[in-house]
């Protein structure tokens, strides 16, 4: 045999060799990677009639890593890593039951998938649980990664926000989170985000409202544009606007917002409206009036306002100003669980009191 002929043949066989390792390689990369294609989320009760939220992430194949921690500047948040997984179709902000668990959102960090979920107050509060299930072909489920949280720690057999309120049974009620997506609003100076404090506080606000009967519209659920990202200011404001006007049988408008000023002393807060009619200023005082009872900041009282909503809107309107995130005081406040939620119930207790001042 000639020597060019061995040489051939050696050549074969090694690229023989190459493309096998090659194969296997890409094989052993690709076994690893994960897609998600299901989610579902739903209520239900234990043996002691407790309420928990389950939520179910499904993927397209099983043995996945994953690793469960806590955020310890942001207590009332769950964070999921799961190893070489990508979102696939699965929405990246998902609203959840407002009861337990607020919303999701899902975020790609190199080749791992990272869920946050951000529940109603601490968690040190909840009970939780992470696990996988195998698939479920009777039940049309593939192999998928389960979240359980249980309702606050405190209060086993009642879910969190019931609290009473009269007169708004039947009204249907649109709130409005100031913010989101792209437009991250005022930022204080520790970087907290006013886009993050109006969606907590609208979501509290929301869910009290429906455990008393209310028909409740949001603007948006999640951290997300309304119109869409690289909108002009009026078509995020319009956008706002516009869910209202597709819900003719809405009763009132209340846009949730955090206020800001150069100045970091500037306290306080403050409720505006426009004045179509004498309704949105009592609408406005109501509010205000409970907002200070509750929290005890500074009464920077109500005021006639030309903001877009509001000017806008075809129904009684308000915009409430929290507090200042610029003040480090009240930044301080608005980024406490406890304080969202004694502010959303100020804003429910002041809508109750509008609908029972005007009657039916």
């Amino acid at each position: 045999m000639s020597l060019k002929k061995i040489w051939c043949r050696l050549l074969i066989v090694i690229c023989c060799v190459l493309g096998i390792m090659g194969t296997g390689s890409f094989t052993a990369q690709a076994a690893v990677n994960h897609t998600l294609n299901y989610f579902r989320y739903n209520n239900f009760k234990d043996d002691d009639g407790r309420s928990w939220v389950r939520i179910e992430m499904g993927m397209n194949k099983g043995d996945l890593e994953y690793e469960v921690s806590q955020n310890p500047d942001k207590p009332f948040q769950l964070i999921i890593k799961m190893n070489n997984t990508n979102r696939g179709d699965v929405k990246k902000n998902i609203g959840l039951d407002r009861k337990i668990a607020r919303y999701m959102t899902l975020k790609n960090e190199n080749r791992d998938m990272v869920a946050t979920i951000a529940v109603t107050d601490s968690l040190e509060d909840h009970e939780y649980k992470v696990y996988t299930a195998e698939a479920d072909k009777k039940a049309k489920k593939p192999y998928r990664l389960v979240v359980e949280i249980a309702a606050d720690k405190g209060s086993p057999n009642k879910a969190i926000g019931d609290e009473k309120l009269y007169g708004v049974e039947g009204r249907t009620v649109v709130i409005d989170p100031g913010h989101g997506g792209s437009d991250s609003g005022a930022i204080g100076p520790s970087y907290v985000k006013e886009k993050n404090i109006t969606l907590n506080i609208s979501l509290d606000v929301a869910r009290i409202l429906e455990n008393n009967g209310v028909n409740v519209v949001m603007t948006r659920t999640t951290d997300v544009d309304v119109y869409g990202p690289d909108a002009t200011d009026k078509q995020e404001l319009q956008a706002r606007v516009n869910v209202s006007h597709r819900h003719p049988e809405a009763d009132i408008f209340v846009s949730i917002h955090c206020n800001a000023f150069t100045n970091s002393s500037a306290h306080g807060t403050g409720t505006y409206y426009y004045g179509h009619s004498s309704r949105d200023s009592l609408l406005a005082q109501l509010i205000q009036d409970e907002m200070v009872a509750a929290t005890g900041l500074y009464d920077r009282g109500i005021h006639s306002a030309n903001f877009y909503v509001l000017r806008n809107s075809w129904i009684p309107a308000t915009l409430v100003e929290t507090a200042f995130i610029s003040n480090p005081y009240e930044e301080n406040m608005l980024a406490s669980a406890e304080a969202q939620h004694t502010m959303a119930l100020a804003i429910c207790k002041g809508i109750s009191n509008y609908f029972q001042n005007i009657g039916k």
